[in-house]
């Protein structure tokens, strides 16, 4: 969650009349920035770009209420001035009025608030304009950055990336994962082509909960194990995040974690899908608006298409939003060009799906308190498998948020509460193999918590002051249910399909203070600690193996106790040695005495019968973790447009249901003797450093032309980082296991991040680089009873290693008043690796590097309808995308058409 960033409320005002000149009346509650004067010079432009220009050299908090004044022509300012002087002279003319609030920290740039009446002064034009409250801009989700990154990226001092609605409607998405394709440091981390899913890796940290994924906060914390990856990688579809984009306004990237809400049991940072609301959709002065998107294309991309609308009540405070959304792929082909290794032969994964979602949010602006209640419904339908047998999987998954803000007029309240629920079930129906029927798959994870934030203000000696402290929980509880006909007979059976998807209970909260200190124009200084306390409680079964002989000694029964030796003579002898029917006296003789003392059929033997055996061994976990996790930031403001900073972050990862509870074996039609749980499975702790800058420019070589560039250097240190290793158990001191384990030494991830973007608004040139270094410990030696270790191998790990490089260079042209726009793409990907060596001793590669090209662009006929294109994988290149298992579409051409109501 981003509560404690994105609280904005927004509504609709009257026209307002604006003055011009240097006098003004736009506030008036005096404030810290009426005394100072600074420098400035911004030179004319559009409003859009001048949010940001004056927030750097004003060292204020700017916030435009609404995109679409973002057009305005403003003037050139030079000198030094007041806050107010410069605002002043910047908007003379332009009908847009301005608020300073936050006792002068916060400036918002068309607010409703009344003025002095000069419309009938010279050069005063008026305008319908906007009221925005709030003491962040964090709401604004397109600017001049690369992919039409917002302005407020490049005043955060940390490594935060974001995709907006128009980003990626432009991109024509597959998938819900290709967004993340042309972003620094984050990759799709999806290892199955028909799988909807969502799994990203961030900084070489992926599965698990090392990075939080969340829809409007609603974490998406199913997992989902082993079976798709290969014999090495467990979780090549562990992560379960359904989230579908057609309800997404923005998606955004946080790549370091800190001690603010949202953070609780994150490794590595954090993912928030931020849904659409009233205001995308309602025009200025409207009551009511929405839009329709309908998708086609070529290869297997059959339909995607969706509705969104909304009303506002006119004069009352509740608006409401409702969407339906649907898709249907087919299966797609692979690329023709270029010899790389391809699964399409051997793996059954690109064989579409087929799916449907609704989304209902409920929105209540009062004035200082400002509510919001929003439901997602998806059903998704997909199948996946390997050589000839098909699996089909069927998931439902429901995400509810409810939040309340409050914020008056007093800086010491800043309020923000969010309570959410997410419900995941999948249903999967594996189809026979030889070793195993057909059997039945129920797997769930209900997910509940939520948060409560406050930000206080102040004015110290030393300088503006915040503070932002607060508390976070939630709760996951898995269930999973195994049935078939071998099941019923066999209950045991069961733990060998339930084995990666266990049930049990994980409980996270934390507590959080952070503070934020500006002693100066040039220095930010920010810091905090966050303490989390999580606890796994269940219980866990797995088995053994236990062969022997069954030994079964019949005792003898004497043919004598049976038989006459007349009787047997008739019986059994004669007929037996018919030569002998005339000598029985003989026979009394010399056959009888030995026959008579022989044993009966079936008596007198010994027979021994191997037996195996599956002993049921039951394991209580109740295990807690805790820590103190400090972070600091440093951001220094040197010149207006350059600002470096530097920062340092603690962070804690419990282990998750599935790593906890994991006991059973592969899915087969067998107890599950291969798995068992770790008892002293321990967390995963993450020490990161970054220094990073970010550069904003405008007026460069034009008057509308703009640059904007976010780079970072880190590093990560994780300890006892959690993989598939070897176990001795406490129960069984003489057999070995498959189990959870924790790495022995530290895990380095080391990495340069790059985001830039050039906008002369006739043409645009941007791109993204990313370079990152991974190290794992090579073994691992678990002290599971205290005196008995493994040989410390270990089996398989949590997906491969994130490539070495990853390269995209974006840029086009727009025309006739850009209503045509045409861009191009190219990306190039270095190997994913492995962590085993190579004969050199390097990590070997697993795939082979490949370069793509796409093509993009759109035509708006009006404001009110656009016509969207892309084609992906231009030169239809075979190649198994950066940390997936499975190979890519061919060449796929989309088309979308956006109309606006």
């Amino acid at each position: 969650m981003l509560l404690a960033t994105t609280a904005v409320a927004v509504s609709f005002a009257t026209p307002l009349l604006a003055q011009t000149g240097a006098n003004t009346a736009n506030s008036q509650r005096p404030g810290g920035e009426q005394g100072a004067t600074r420098p400035f010079n911004i030179p004319a432009q559009s409003l859009s770009s001048v949010v940001g220009a004056f927030g750097r050299q004003s060292g204020l908090q700017v916030t435009l209420a609404t995109p679409a004044a973002g057009n305005v022509r403003t003037n050139a300012v030079t000198g030094s001035f007041t806050a107010r002087e410069a605002l002043s002279r910047l908007l003379a003319g332009t009908g847009v009025n301005f608020r300073i609030a936050g006792n002068g920290r916060t400036v918002v740039i068309g607010t409703g608030q009344s003025t002095v009446d000069l419309s009938a002064a010279e050069g005063t034009t008026v305008l319908e304009t906007i009221t925005l409250t709030g003491k962040t801009g964090r709401n604004s989700i397109a600017g001049s950055g690369y992919q039409g990154t917002p302005d407020w990226v490049y005043e955060t001092p940390a490594s935060v990336s974001v995709v907006g609605r128009e980003a990626i409607q432009s991109a024509g998405v597959r998938n819900t994962r290709d967004v993340f394709n042309r972003v620094s440091g984050v990759y799709a981390g999806e290892g199955n082509g028909s799988f909807p899913t969502v799994s990203p890796n961030v900084r070489g940290l992926q599965e698990s909960g090392r990075v939080v994924v969340s829809i409007d906060g609603a974490r998406q914390n199913a997992q989902r194990g082993a079976a798709f990856g290969g014999a090495t990688s467990y979780t090549a579809s562990a992560g379960q995040g359904y989230v579908d984009v057609a309800f997404i306004r923005a998606v955004e990237i946080e790549k370091i974690t800190n001690a603010r809400s949202g953070n609780a049991g994150s490794l590595g940072g954090k993912v928030e899908f931020r849904t659409v609301s009233a205001d995308d959709l309602i025009a200025e002065g409207e009551n009511k608006g929405g839009e329709v998107n309908i998708s086609r294309g070529t290869n297997g991309y059959d339909f995607q298409g969706s509705v969104l609308g909304a009303v506002r009540s006119p004069d009352g405070p509740l608006s409401f939003v409702a969407g339906y959304s649907r898709t249907i792929m087919d299966e797609y082909k692979v690329g023709t060009k270029g010899e790389a290794r391809s699964t399409a032969l051997t793996m059954k994964d690109l064989l579409g799906r087929d799916g449907w979602s609704t989304f209902f949010k409920g929105e209540g602006d009062f004035g200082d308190v400002k509510a919001s209640l929003s439901w997602m419904h998806q059903e998704n339908d997909f199948v996946q498998g390997a050589s000839e047998v098909i699996d089909r999987e069927s998931v439902r998954n429901d995400s509810v948020v409810a939040k309340l803000d409050w914020d008056p007029e007093s800086e010491l309240i800043d309020f923000k509460s969010s309570l959410w629920l997410n419900d995941n079930m999948t249903h999967e129906l594996r189809a026979a193999r030889k070793y195993a029927v057909e059997t039945n798959l129920d797997m769930g994870l209900r997910s509940f918590g939520g948060s409560m934030e406050n930000t206080s203000r102040f004015d110290t000696v030393a300088g503006a002051l915040s503070l932002n402290y607060g508390a976070e929980a939630f709760r996951d509880i898995a269930t999973s249910v195994a049935t078939s006909a071998k099941i019923a007979e066999n209950p045991s059976f069961a733990s060998s399909y339930t084995s990666f998807s266990p049930a049990g209970r994980r409980d996270v909260a934390s507590l959080f203070l952070n503070g934020e200190l500006e002693p100066a124009d040039w220095i930010t200084l920010s810091g905090g600690v966050r303490y989390d306390w999580s606890r796994l409680k269940g219980s866990a079964t797995y088995y053994s193996v236990r062969d022997y002989m069954v030994t079964t000694t019949v005792p003898c029964d004497a043919i004598r106790n049976h038989y006459t030796a007349l009787d047997y003579f008739n019986q059994v002898f004669a007929p037996a040695n018919p030569s002998w029917a005339a000598r029985y006296a003989l026979y009394l003789a010399r056959v009888w005495p030995t026959t008579s003392a022989n044993c009966m059929p079936g008596t007198g033997t010994t027979t021994n019968t191997p037996v195996t055996e599956y002993p049921e061994h039951n394991v209580d976990i109740d295990r807690t973790y805790s820590a103190w996790l400090p972070s600091a930031t440093i951001e220094l403001k040197p010149v207006d447009w350059f600002r470096p900073y530097v920062s340092y972050s603690q962070s804690l990862r419990p282990p998750t249901i599935l790593e906890a509870f994991f006991a059973g074996a592969r899915p087969g039609d067998s107890a599950g003797y291969e798995y068992a749980p770790n008892q002293a499975l321990r967390a995963e702790k993450a020490t990161t450093y970054e220094v990073g800058a970010n550069m904003s420019f405008d007026g460069v070589l034009l008057d509308d032309d703009s640059i904007r560039i976010k780079m970072a250097a880190f590093r990560r240190e994780v300890k006892d980082y959690i993989a598939l290793g070897y176990l001795v158990t406490d129960q069984l001191l003489d057999r070995t296991y498959t189990s959870f384990v924790n790495l022995d030494g530290t895990t380095y991830m080391r990495g340069l991040e790059f985001e830039g973007n050039y906008d002369a608004r006739s043409f645009w040139i941007g791109g993204s680089a990313t370079f990152l270094k991974t190290e794992w410990p090579e073994k691992t030696q678990v002290f599971s009873n205290g005196t008995t270790t493994t040989t410390g191998e270990i089996v398989a790990w949590p997906g491969d290693v994130a490539p070495k490089v990853k390269l995209t260079l974006d840029g086009g042209m727009r025309f006739f008043d850009e209503k045509f726009s045409l861009g191009a793409r190219l990306n190039h990907v270095t190997p994913t690796q492995s962590r085993t060596l190579d004969t050199e001793g390097n990590l070997r590669e697993v795939t082979d590097p490949y370069t793509t090209v796409d093509l993009y662009g759109s035509y708006a006929f009006n404001d009110k309808a656009t016509l969207r294109f892309a084609v992906n994988n231009l030169t239809d290149r075979k190649y198994i995308p950066a940390a997936s298992a499975y190979t890519a579409p061919g060449r796929t051409f989309i088309a979308t058409m956006n109309v606006k109501f």
